[in-house]
């Protein structure tokens, strides 16, 4: 499919694909898939999940998000509240008819962001090592006096964690804290959900994919625990395990 490029209300440019679900499917829904933080949507795991949605005559929509990919030279200009703004814009305006949420890591938070707003029409989640609120768990954990007093004098600093090396502005962090999850009591999403989690991801805390489950308030929840995936979740066993928690939204 050629490359497609929108221009979203954020301002920002950058590539999507779109692929409508089959008009014959008496069942039918788009899946947008939102990739990870430094990363982007062209991975395994998103070619997976299209080919997934066209074997079932679903939908499939993939973007780049904003300072990401072909817009990647505008990074530092971005907060969570670009990339809520963008997946808004998406979800309600972009996709017609029902979807379903799939994320990745920080794709994982804009899913349950865009569900919440959206809970008639995001029918279903499947959350991919999903992790709201990972700024402010960073920051908690790794953050000394240091790296804090660069932050603040420089607006920014460079920070490597066991398995990236992120670019992170006072700005963003700031948005992050805007836009947290896990410290409500609950988290007012009832749609379908699955969640799918390395233990061995050495980037967030196994734990996060419980603490989602029992926060979210639909009773249609499962946790998958892989024991030995990281947090790419790139493995077949992984796929075998993408393509199962896929199928529960079939239904």
């Amino acid at each position: 499919m050629p490359e497609s490029f929108y221009t979203y209300k954020c301002g920002h440019t950058a590539k999507y694909e779109y692929i409508k679900p089959e008009s014959t499917k008496t069942q039918s829904f788009t899946l947008v898939y939102a990739h990870g933080f430094c990363s982007d949507p062209y991975g395994r795991k998103p070619e997976e999940i299209k080919k997934w949605c066209v074997e079932n005559g679903m939908g499939f929509f993939r973007y780049e998000i904003a300072g990401h990919g072909s817009d990647a030279a505008r990074f530092e200009e971005t907060t969570i509240n670009t990339y809520k703004s963008q997946i808004f814009e998406i979800v309600g305006e972009m996709v017609g008819g029902d979807v379903v949420m799939a994320g990745a890591s920080l794709g994982g938070w804009l899913g349950l962001l865009a569900a919440v707003q959206f809970p008639q029409k995001v029918k279903g989640f499947l959350g991919l090592a999903a992790a709201p609120d990972f700024l402010k768990k960073y920051f908690e954990a790794y953050f000394r006096p240091e790296h804090k007093e660069i932050l603040e004098r420089d607006g920014k600093i460079t920070f490597p964690t066991n398995d990236f090396t992120y670019v992170i502005t006072k700005e963003m962090i700031a948005s992050g804290n805007e836009n947290l999850l896990l410290d409500k009591e609950t988290i007012p999403y009832a749609g379908k959900t699955r969640l799918l989690q390395g233990m061995k991801d050495a980037s967030l805390d196994w734990r996060t994919a419980p603490l989602i489950a029992q926060k979210l308030t639909g009773n249609d929840v499962k946790t998958v625990l892989l024991k030995d995936s990281n947090h790419r979740l790139g493995s077949d066993g992984d796929m075998a395990e993408i393509r199962r928690a896929l199928s529960d939204f079939l239904a």
